[in-house]
């Protein structure tokens, strides 16, 4: 699971403090200042995302070139949103992402039906007609049908307020309808105060639509979107088509293709604001949609590589290096990693060439060494000559509470939290800071088998940016989460 510890913080707190009340959080009162004059000092920005406490700061400053550049990341995370704040492109210009991989299957479309267009149109599988574009180059003519339902893709969080809004929306419509039906029900009895028993049918009829109304508004049911899919070959690269606003009309979406191609994706919507990607398998049997399954992977990758150049201290440790997400969070499973995930991770991150893999992700265990994927890990590590950072856990502080397999596995870097001084004030709103410290919940070693377990220790909590559906820009949280990808980035 995904390592965050239980503090979150919305950026909106933080930078809509104003340089005084800042000034009263920041330091006690100055007797010796008028009360006119505040003692109204800088934000403290250096600690929104932490470099100064490692050396990145400085050596940024002293390198500016020597920042991550030629340099490929793989996140093993929830998937990393290509639209979050900070996350488009390098500090020289290149494309942030390399690749955007679901390695957990929650986004498989089967592509198993092939139609003809019949004048320009398909019966889509949701039973609505399909309008293709006429500029789309398709040589053969043949075009692969499939269905996919919104609610298996979407964050729970994100199907959580899509529900509730489209539960406003729906009564909002029948409350408008059972207005007007007692309106009709009062009418009715007024135009008819001896009615007949033929008569008094037309008013049961009135009174059945009315309960009728009644128990849809009491027993709400969202199925939520369902988005027809439509894949074709150009003569070049297969290339898919979702009807992201199920209206039919497939000439205003996006013909995307496998993502390390052309680096496109498109969104959901403006409702939703999630954003997605597509890969090609099986030779078009099969269509991968590629969305995020949480805000988590796209803090962390953040925290790692965000570049933001109009205000730098939002930037990651090392903004010039670029990414490969790896989803191995898992919608179906509330965001659990799997091990076939976490296989087809390793074998993305060779197809890439990536030098280094964050996981802050992890799970308790009891042995250190074994396993078969701890055998894999080790193998892309001493083999592959890839760097491995993973979390160690937020389970201390006890002793020997270290989780796998950042902690338990002695081929991986095993991370620790630490908060620094330079955190305390702008994180936290603590008046005095203290000495730096590990965090208390931060898991600590040694592994049942003697190992260290930690191997070290980094700033864990930043600001960071979130997917662009939390409707947010960015975020606070804590964890070893935070604290591994400080230390990949460094």
């Amino acid at each position: 699971m995904p390592r965050f510890s239980w503090l979150i913080r919305r950026s909106v707190v933080l930078f809509t403090l104003c340089p005084v009340l800042w000034s009263a959080i920041a330091s006690p009162e100055d007797d010796s200042a008028s009360a006119d004059e505040p003692d109204v000092r800088p934000f403290p920005t250096v600690g929104l995302l932490p470099k100064q406490e490692t050396g990145a700061l400085r050596f940024l400053q002293e390198h500016p070139e020597f920042d991550g550049r030629g340099v490929v990341v793989a996140i093993f995370d929830t998937g990393v949103d290509p639209g979050a704040a900070g996350l488009s492109q390098t500090s020289d210009g290149r494309p942030k992402f390399v690749d955007l991989i679901d390695a957990t299957g929650d986004g498989d479309v089967r592509m198993t039906t092939d139609r003809q267009p019949v004048d320009g149109k398909l019966d889509g599988l949701s039973g609505r007609p399909l309008t293709l574009d006429a500029d789309w180059t398709n040589p053969s003519g043949n075009y692969r049908l499939g269905l996919k339902r919104g609610y298996e893709l979407f964050p729970p969080d994100l199907v959580k307020r899509l529900n509730r809004e489209r539960r406003e929306v729906w009564d909002l419509r029948l409350h408008t309808l059972e207005a007007d039906l007692r309106q009709q029900l009062i009418a009715w009895d007024q135009g008819h105060p001896q009615a007949s028993a033929g008569q008094l049918k037309e008013r049961e009829e009135l009174q059945a639509r009315l309960d009728a109304l009644g128990d849809a508004l009491k027993n709400f049911d969202d199925p939520g979107p369902v988005y027809d899919c439509v894949l074709f070959h150009d003569g070049d690269v297969w290339r898919a088509v979702i009807d992201t606003d199920e209206d039919g009309d497939l000439s205003d979406e996006t013909a995307l293709t496998d993502y390390h191609r052309e680096q496109q994706y498109t969104s959901f919507g403006e409702r939703s604001q999630l954003n997605l990607s597509v890969n090609v398998y099986d030779e078009g049997r099969r269509l991968s949609i590629v969305a995020v399954s949480g805000a988590h992977g796209t803090h962390v990758a953040g925290i790692v590589a965000a570049y933001e150049p109009d205000h730098p201290e939002r930037s990651g440790v090392a903004p010039g290096a670029q990414i490969v997400s790896v989803k191995i969070g898992d919608n179906r499973i509330g965001g659990m990693e799997t091990g076939r995930a976490l296989v087809r991770g390793l074998r993305a991150v060779i197809d890439r060439d990536c030098d280094l893999i964050n996981m802050s992700y992890g799970e308790p265990a009891s042995t250190a060494n074994r396993g078969r994927l701890i055998e894999l890990f080790s193998e892309v590590v001493r083999e592959q000559g890839v760097i491995f950072v993973a979390s160690a856990g937020n389970a201390g502080p006890a002793l020997s509470t270290v989780g796998a397999p950042g902690g338990t596995s002695d081929a991986l870097l095993g991370i620790g939290a630490y908060v620094s001084p330079q955190m305390m004030s702008p994180q936290y709103g603590l008046r005095e800071t203290l000495d730096g410290m590990p965090y208390t919940w931060t898991s600590r070693g040694p592994t049942t088998d003697g190992a260290a377990g930690t191997d070290l220790f980094a700033p864990g909590g930043a600001f960071s940016p979130v997917p662009n559906y939390g409707l947010s820009r960015s975020m606070q949280a804590n964890g070893t989460s935070m604290a591994s990808p400080n230390a990949c980035g460094n």
